[in-house]
């Protein structure tokens, strides 16, 4: 399959991709120069439309064998001038269901993981072996989702872009519990009585339960999630999230 995915995507891509599976997930590096546009320091176009046609084709191959894969990590490196990358982590289930109009289409965006990162070693790093492959464990995608999550939902909710800025987020998984940390810097303090009861993790929360509720998950005791900058935490178990009601704005694309 890996052979097979790489000869299609240098037909129809004209990129030389590098393919590691580990465990039951399949890495893909995509090496490019036009993934960062150099004037205004975005995303090209171009190379966004690029790396997108790279996916599709790990979908088709993917979705025609019996493999048995849990995750899709795709890694979108700008090994020009940045060291930019742009890293897509999808659950393969997922994208069945999404061919089979399971879920909506908004729905499948959210749960496609996706993550920004900035490594100078990406420079130059035309195969990816600077880079570290692991077999992703669904504890760390579920935290991963409830990340992404969160920061579509910071991004995109007008309210609550305008008073917190998402800047730093972190996780890890111990003794069954998903530790989640984030740190909500207020944007403003000019603040009225009903912006003052505003809290973050409420709506955190929200999105932790709205994840376990998705995937029926059972495998946890529950989550902690705590806000480093009020340094706030938050404790739910397992059976607490799964009974939660999820109300959160309307953020999809």
């Amino acid at each position: 399959m890996p052979q097979q995915l790489a000869r299609m995507v240098k037909n129809e891509v004209g990129i030389d991709i590098h393919i590691r599976i580990t465990g039951k997930t399949m890495w893909i590096y995509v090496p490019m120069t036009d993934l960062i546009e150099e004037k205004t320091a975005g995303w090209d176009k171009a190379g966004l439309e690029k790396l997108n046609k790279v996916m599709n084709a790990a979908h088709r191959v993917i979705l025609s064998t019996d493999a048995k894969l849990d995750f899709l990590a795709v890694v979108g490196a700008d090994i020009k001038k940045f060291g930019v990358a742009l890293l897509t982590v999808e659950y393969i289930p997922d994208l069945e269901q999404a061919v089979l109009e399971k879920f909506s289409r908004g729905e499948y965006f959210m749960r496609s993981v996706r993550d920004v990162r900035f490594d100078p070693t990406l420079i130059g790093d035309t195969t990816g072996e600077t880079q570290s492959y692991r077999d992703i464990t669904f504890d760390e995608f579920i935290c991963m989702q409830i990340i992404h999550r969160a920061k579509s939902l910071f991004a995109k909710d007008k309210k609550l872009n305008n008073l917190f800025e998402l800047k730093t987020t972190s996780y890890t998984q111990k003794f069954g519990i998903l530790k989640l940390e984030f740190e909500f810097l207020r944007k403003r303090y000019d603040l009225s009585p009903e912006e003052e009861n505003i809290k973050p993790l409420d709506y955190v929360k929200q999105i932790a339960a709205e994840v376990i509720q998705n995937y029926n998950y059972k495998d946890i005791q529950g989550v902690e999630l705590t806000d480093t900058f009020s340094e706030e935490t938050v404790k739910l178990s397992l059976d607490e999230l799964k009974k939660m009601k999820v109300e959160l704005p309307e953020y999809r694309d």
